[in-house]
C-alpha cells in the first residue's frame, strides 16, 4: 500500500496557515498555544481586497502564518465580531492576540501593508497592549 497520498492528504488537512472562520480560530487559540491572527476586511474596501489577493496569499505561500490560528472576518457578513475586534477603527486591520505572562496581549496593524510589513509586524514590532476580554469574545 502506498502511504504517500495519505500523508499528503493529512498534511493538507492539518495546515492551519489557510484562513478559517473566526469562531474556529478563536477556539483553537483559547485551547492551544498558537496566537490568534485575524484580518478584518470588507468586499467594498479596495485596500482590503489588495491585502486578501496579494499580501495574504504571498505570506501563506511562504508559510508565514504556520504559527498562528488565522481567520478572516468580513465586516459586512459578521458585523458584530468585526465591531468587537476593531471598534470604530478603519479597515483593513490585522490583529494578533497572544498570551504573554498569563494575559492576552493584542497588536494591531492598520491599512494596506506589503508582505514585508506584515512579516515585520508578526516578528513583534508594533504597539502591544493588554487585550480587552470583550475584543476576544466570539458571537455564538
Amino acid at each position: 500500500m502506498n502511504f504517500v497520498p495519505v500523508i499528503l492528504v493529512l498534511a493538507a488537512l492539518t495546515n492551519q496557515s489557510e484562513p478559517t472562520d473566526y469562531k474556529t480560530a478563536f477556539k483553537r487559540s483559547m485551547e492551544g498555544e498558537k496566537p490568534l491572527l485575524v484580518l478584518v476586511t470588507a468586499e467594498w474596501c479596495p485596500p482590503c481586497q489588495r491585502m486578501k489577493k496579494s499580501t495574504i496569499p504571498a505570506l501563506i505561500d511562504n508559510d508565514k502564518f504556520r504559527n498562528y490560528n488565522f481567520a478572516t472576518v468580513d465586516f459586512d457578513r459578521d458585523r458584530n465580531n468585526a465591531r468587537k475586534l476593531i471598534g470604530n477603527g478603519s479597515i483593513p486591520q490585522l490583529l494578533v492576540y497572544e498570551k504573554r505572562g498569563g494575559e492576552w496581549k493584542m497588536r494591531v496593524l492598520r491599512g494596506y501593508k506589503s508582505p514585508e510589513s506584515v512579516e515585520a509586524f508578526l516578528r513583534g514590532s508594533g504597539q502591544i497592549r493588554t487585550a480587552e476580554a470583550t475584543r476576544l469574545a466570539v458571537d455564538q
